[in-house]
């Protein structure tokens, strides 16, 4: 879907950056996630995950393991369909994949350039 949009000259995406190329140009980071579509050989969702989204990020967190478009958490097969979660920017918010980076960065530059 967002190949027809980019060739339609809908949307520019860069990196995981995307930006809308109408109104007033609103952009937004793309997150890796999945969206949980059933479990296989019909097991039970004890884990409650059929129909919700879940980012690579938090399924790293609950060492769900992923392969294509299978994710087995807590002995449980699921099919998961990949994608991304959108989340909008706003202009001058601070980066939130890299959280404390710029704690770092002013860590860095007090200890060794002043």
């Amino acid at each position: 879907m967002l190949d027809s949009m980019i060739d339609a000259g809908k949307i520019k995406v860069e990196q995981n950056i995307l930006t809308m190329l109408a109104g007033d140009n609103p952009t937004f980071r793309l997150i890796p996630a999945y969206r949980f579509v059933r479990t296989v050989d019909n097991a039970p969702d004890s884990a409650g995950l059929v129909g919700k989204f879940k980012t690579e990020q938090e399924l790293k967190a609950l060492q769900a393991e992923v392969y294509m478009d299978s994710d087995i958490y807590q002995d449980v097969a699921y099919q998961a369909d990949p994608g991304y979660i959108a989340e909008e920017i706003t202009p001058g918010e601070p980066d939130k994949e890299k959280p404390g980076e710029s704690d770092e960065l002013s860590k860095y530059i007090l200890d060794n350039l002043l």
